[in-house]
């Protein structure tokens, strides 16, 4: 049972940084300017921190986070699906 509350802390960490945290503004921003993105991923990592504590997994979160919103709101090679996935995977870098 505690590993399924792990996964929805992982989940509710992604959801509230994702989603919660990141004010209309930033969401249309983002992909043109750089210091929109880094403010993102910065708050993005929030509850990471306040939930796990500041380790290497938040830098893998924060630096992917990046890269993947980057690859999809910036250079536009991927879609939302694939950027979703691929947050998620990485989350389970907390799993290690």
């Amino acid at each position: 049972m505690e590993i399924v509350q792990f996964l929805y802390k992982l989940l509710a960490c992604h959801f509230v940084g994702d989603y919660v945290l990141q004010v209309d503004y930033i969401a249309q921003t983002k992909g043109k300017n750089w210091w929109h993105m880094i403010a993102h991923c910065i708050l993005y990592a929030v509850p990471f921190a306040l939930s796990f504590g500041i380790d290497w997994r938040l830098a893998v979160i924060l630096i992917s986070h990046f890269i993947i919103d980057s690859a999809k709101a910036r250079w536009h090679v991927i879609g939302y699906a694939v950027d979703q996935v691929d947050h998620l995977l990485i989350c389970g870098v907390y799993l290690l």
